[in-house]
């Protein structure tokens, strides 16, 4: 269990120059600093607490002339995070007991048994929904939403990536609430209160999707990937095990890598950002630019793996908060074409993104291309040369994408475009395609 005073160590880690580890040990946060009212998780009410107490001071130096507003800082985690080695060993610590409905992947279901080892920890009736498919499909959701109403769980545990978990929650809802996948996507059907509680067990880094109130799945009726956010889509615990990670195959750890990559830096330059937020967003862009290669190279390596699975988690609470910007949009038809994994086509735009941001006078960049090791001037180039390290395409006919620049341009664009920091208008997002062209 990641309690309040390791969560208070991480993010003191967070906040500290230089990116060295200051633990109240060493005297930057003395223990006294340790509110004892605090819950022993990391929780909903913690973050405006830390924004306060470490990162309001950090504000003016980091981002002057007024480039992120002081008073924005409050920010809302709902979902309860376990994290450490080998805590999927203690389930039963960290989930009730009761009727479950477990919604299973395919190469991780096998690859980890997660169905048999799940099964022999928890009490109660197990039964499972398998499958899923990655980028999943309206149907799949459908489906699995049917299932769970003819079984009747208390909870659902969802095991393996992020299209697992997000079809789960979306699974949830629509077995509690009734309708169809673009019943909400299209506001037909507004989420309530949410449905069956979700507790989730990411076995790749990556999606956030355990700790944010996203769903985003593929509806083969429109051609499309399509996205739900609702508070209501909170897992109500995540269990985070970056020993799970260990057998990732090399080019799935450089997608998932890259797609934590794609939430931290979209969040920090989102027009939501807090200063908190950032915080959480540099951190993440400096332990994937420290660990990713690490992981790509050496999957076994249990210090790159914890490193990943970190920035997912930081990455998750920032961009929860502060949603994603264009490279999400532009990515979609290029995965949804090219089969593209997500990670790699959203990270393919974020180079030219960067790029016509510092063209049109945006402040603050700087911090961001630091975390990156870079400066300002080179990140694009740097970013790129990243990629191609792990494998990852920087162009779209080296990802395989043959629609053309109309295909990109029909993209709905306009919910993440409200996100992005300035105005952009046809001939910027022309101009973003056609530098990774």
């Amino acid at each position: 269990m990641m309690t309040t005073e390791e969560g208070y160590l991480i993010l003191s880690e967070i906040s500290a120059h230089e990116g060295k580890l200051a633990s109240p040990a060493e005297g930057s946060i003395p223990s006294s600093s340790f509110p004892a009212s605090l819950p022993d998780r990391m929780g909903p009410d913690v973050g405006i607490q830390l924004y306060r107490a470490f990162f309001l001071p950090l504000q003016e130096e980091r981002y002057p002339n007024g480039s992120c507003d002081p008073m924005s800082g409050e920010i809302i985690f709902r979902t309860p995070i376990t994290f450490g080695w080998d805590v999927f060993d203690e389930l039963p610590e960290h989930i009730p007991q009761g009727n479950i409905m477990l919604i299973l992947g395919r190469g991780s279901a096998d690859r980890l048994k997660l169905k048999e080892r799940i099964g022999s920890m928890m009490a109660g009736e197990m039964a499972v929904f398998s499958g899923v498919e990655p980028n999943p499909s309206s149907a799949t959701v459908e489906r699995g939403a049917r299932e769970i109403r003819e079984n009747d769980p208390d909870i659902i545990i969802a095991a393996g990536g992020g299209s697992v978990m997000d079809a789960a929650k979306f699974m949830s809802l629509i077995a509690v609430h009734g309708g169809t996948v673009m019943d909400y996507i299209t506001g037909k059907r507004t989420p309530p209160d949410g449905g069956l509680p979700v507790y989730a067990i990411p076995t790749t880094p990556g999606t956030s999707s355990e700790i944010t109130p996203f769903t985003v799945v593929t509806d083969d009726r429109i051609g499309n990937k399509v996205g739900l956010r609702h508070p209501s889509l909170f897992p109500r615990g995540a269990i985070i095990d970056p020993s799970l990670t260990v057998s990732l195959p090399p080019r799935q750890t450089a997608a998932t890598g890259l797609d934590i990559l794609s939430h931290a830096v979209e969040s920090f330059w989102s027009r939501n950002a807090t200063p908190l937020t950032r915080e959480f967003s540099l951190r993440s862009v400096s332990l994937v630019r420290e660990h990713l290669q690490g992981a790509y190279d050496d999957g076994a390596s249990r210090p790159q793996r914890e490193g990943i699975s970190l920035a997912s988690v930081l990455a998750g609470m920032a961009f929860s908060n502060t949603g994603t910007t264009i490279c999400h949009s532009i990515s979609y038809p290029i995965t949804y074409d090219s089969g593209l994994p997500h990670g790699m086509a959203v990270a393919l735009s974020l180079g030219p993104a960067f790029e016509l941001l510092r063209k049109k006078g945006f402040e603050g960049l700087r911090p961001l291309a630091e975390a990156f090791g870079s400066n300002t001037r080179d990140f694009r180039k740097d970013l790129e040369s990243f990629m191609r390290s792990i494998g990852s395409p920087t162009t779209l006919e080296e990802a395989g994408f043959t629609g053309g620049e109309k295909r990109i341009m029909d993209t709905d664009m306009t919910a993440l475009l409200r996100n992005f920091p300035v105005s952009l208008d046809e001939g910027d997002l022309e101009w973003i395609i056609r530098a990774i062209s």
